[in-house]
């Protein structure tokens, strides 16, 4: 996954055990996968989130979501994923929706 385009449009990753992660078989490391796995903070009071929901369910799928102004309740933009080729696009959509300063 890469981090670095989050980085290039002013973000600041807040929190990640995903990298560490990312590659692997997904139903290898099923005890690794949780709702906290990336937080970076945007531009303009925006934030991406990345989470397995649910947690540690081989059932599961990664979520990214976008939150703008604290308001989790109701995302921005919210996208699932099952592969991590899944999430790489997800992230690029969701990179998309951001607002730019």
């Amino acid at each position: 996954m890469n981090i670095n385009k989050i980085i290039t449009l002013g973000g600041t990753i807040t929190f990640d055990e995903l990298s560490t992660l990312v590659g692997s078989d997904i139903k290898l490391i099923t005890d690794d996968l949780k709702e906290d796995l990336l937080q970076a903070s945007l531009p303009l009071e925006q934030i991406i989130d990345i989470g397995w929901y649910p947690e540690f369910s081989e059932k599961g799928s990664f979520r990214i979501s976008l939150i703008t102004d604290q308001n989790w309740e109701s995302p921005t933009h919210s996208e699932s994923a099952k592969t991590w080729t899944e999430l790489e696009i997800a992230l690029d959509h969701t990179l998309n929706k951001i607002k730019k300063p």
